[in-house]
């Protein structure tokens, strides 16, 4: 190990048997370190010694590998969304200084100064590493992809990974009871880091949410609600369970975690494509070379972050917690609607603290729900107020609450007096799309987009849209010659642009991400790069034309169909007139 790479420096403060125990973890680590760059350097014997010296002249000794941070990892870092969701995060309302405390119950373990970064050699990482896969069913290895997102969080993101860290005081209590119900390995609960770095309101280019990254069609498939109000991804309970059965079932198919990991994130046809090329193999190291890019570095990312969730102390990285801790907070149900200002002016819970407790409610409203109810969560001083005055709460007349009840009566004001060609709204159905709403309303898949600035053309049971027609069988349009409409799909080809998203070639053909993302077997966690093309399905309404219509007899078009007509009563008057002989 050659002496600039390896810095020992001695602080002029009192030893304890704790640091001489810690001095001699950090001897025995180092003795572990690449034997043939030691024998050619500095022998262990030459360490151990300088330590010794330490222990007798009581100075504590810290392990100071490398001046430059980055020095001792070396490799490129790896570009991935990982990374991305990281800088995101720099900007996230939720993780906002105001929602954290301004240091850390979790006192430093080493004696680190506060701003020192500690670097380790490749042989020190690969133990640790192995020391974490003996005690787990995944099969954690070190390689050069891991270092890479080692470093990105212990060494580039460390300030974001010390909040990720005192978040995971309120989610992993959470993520562990429901993966063991669900017999999944607990270490699990680090991938919803590498999806969203614990912030429940996440939102990828691609359209995935919440801490788990789901899609919408993935999240409805599991049993997740999306609309107006309520948005179940990022509910953390309910993202939770769809998550372990997602995994469950998709363990059931490939009987490897890591192959599980990587159809979670780039779907199983992209993995199963991979398994076919690779020969059959179900292993994920031999698939690697045909997995999309993004997914080749999403296992690194995991086994990363199980390292640097276990191993934070040794690079002197401080849990920023949160406001609350799990144990700081009590859920309740209420069937009635409840507006979050109703709390605040009743009882005084923080907004910013309702919105962070709740982010599944988009509009700081809780709907009503019948028997069942909808959970909220308030910090556990709250409930013994909310429980007392809770007729009280629901009594009080906030603008939300007001906003809604107008809005509702509005609704149902228009659907009694809509008619003719007038404004409407409509009721989405179960089982109902755009194109099947368009034929209704004798209209265009484009117009509804329009006339409701849908950003996204898929639709849900219970949405309301507004449309202009009839939307019945006897529309005046029939009477003008348009036939009885019908939707077709055709397939084009799209090149995606230097600056298109997955979300804008949706939006520009008027489809869904998701029907993009299945369509070209895109996966769970899509991405699209300059130059790729796709396919992409259309729907297009369009109208057969009539047998005849005034505007084709007078232009003297449909003659056979008027000759035929005339045939006909030429036939019936002959005949009259041979009876009556």
């Amino acid at each position: 190990m050659n002496v600039s790479l390896v810095k020992i420096r001695v602080y002029k403060k009192g030893i304890s048997n704790n640091r001489c125990k810690r001095i001699e973890s950090f001897a025995d680590e180092a003795s572990k370190c690449n034997q043939n760059v030691l024998k050619t350097v500095v022998s262990p014997f030459t360490i151990l010694k300088v330590l010794l010296l330490a222990v007798v002249f009581q100075y504590p000794v810290l392990p100071v590998f490398a001046a430059d941070p980055a020095a001792a990892i070396r490799g490129a870092l790896p570009k991935s969304s990982v990374s991305d969701i990281l800088d995101s995060l720099v900007n996230a309302t939720y993780f906002k200084d105001e929602h954290f405390s301004s240091t850390s119950r979790e006192g430093e373990k080493f004696g680190f100064p506060a701003n020192f970064v500690p670097q380790y050699s490749d042989s020190v990482y690969a133990s640790r590493i192995a020391s974490l896969a003996r005690k787990t069913p995944f099969n954690l290895v070190f390689n050069d992809h891991v270092r890479g997102f080692i470093r990105l969080y212990a060494v580039d993101r460390r300030n974001t990974t010390a909040k990720i860290l005192g978040l995971t005081k309120i989610y992993f209590p959470q993520f562990e009871e429901k993966l063991d119900a669900y017999n999944i390995p607990l270490e699990m609960k680090y991938l919803a880091i590498v999806e969203s770095a614990l912030n429940p309101t996440a939102v990828s280019p691609a359209g995935a949410k919440g801490l788990w990254q789901f899609m919408y069609g993935t999240g409805k498939m599991y049993g997740m609600q999306s609309s107006s109000f309520i948005e179940d991804r990022f509910d953390s309970e309910k993202a939770t369970v769809a998550a372990c059965k997602y995994l469950r079932d998709l363990h059931n198919i490939y009987g490897d975690w890591f192959l599980t990991l990587a159809a979670y994130n780039a779907g199983p046809g992209n993995v199963n494509k991979a398994i076919r090329r690779a020969g059959g193999i179900k292993n994920y190291w031999a698939v690697w070379d045909y997995l999309p890019a993004e997914t080749r570095g999403y296992v690194p990312a995991f086994i990363a972050v199980n390292y640097i969730m276990n191993y934070y102390n040794e690079h002197n990285i401080r849990p920023v917690e949160p406001g609350f801790l799990y144990h700081d907070i009590d859920t309740l149900r209420t069937t009635r609607l409840l507006a979050f200002d109703q709390i605040n002016a009743t009882i005084g819970v923080p907004m910013r603290d309702l919105q962070f407790l709740n982010p599944q409610y988009k509009l700081g409203i809780i709907p009503a729900a019948g028997s069942i109810g909808n959970v909220i969560k308030l910090p556990k001083q709250y409930i013994g107020q909310f429980q007392r005055r809770e007729q009280e709460i629901y009594a009080y007349r906030s603008s939300k609450t007001t906003e809604r009840e107008q809005l509702l009566a509005k609704v149902e004001s228009l659907n009694a007096s809509a008619g003719g060609q007038g404004e409407k709204v409509h009721i989405v159905q179960q089982g109902e799309t755009l194109g099947s709403i368009a034929r209704l309303y004798r209209t265009y898949i484009s117009q509804l987009i329009v006339w409701n600035n849908l950003k996204d053309p898929d639709v849900t049971p219970g949405q309301k849209l507004v449309v202009f027609g009839s939307g019945d069988n006897t529309s005046s349009s029939q009477s003008e010659g348009v036939g009885e409409g019908s939707v077709k799909k055709k397939l084009v080809m799209h090149k995606v642009g230097k600056s298109e998203t997955l979300s804008s070639i949706a939006r520009k053909y008027g489809t869904s991400v998701r029907s993009l993302a299945e369509l070209n077997n895109l996966g769970h966690r899509m991405k699209v790069v300059p130059g790729q093309r796709l396919k992409i399905e259309r729907e297009v309404v369009t109208f057969e034309k009539p047998r005849y219509s005034a505007r084709q007899s007078k232009s003297g078009k449909g003659s056979k169909g008027l000759k035929s007509h005339k045939g006909k009563k030429e036939r019936a008057a002959h005949s009259t007139r041979r009876r009556r002989r």
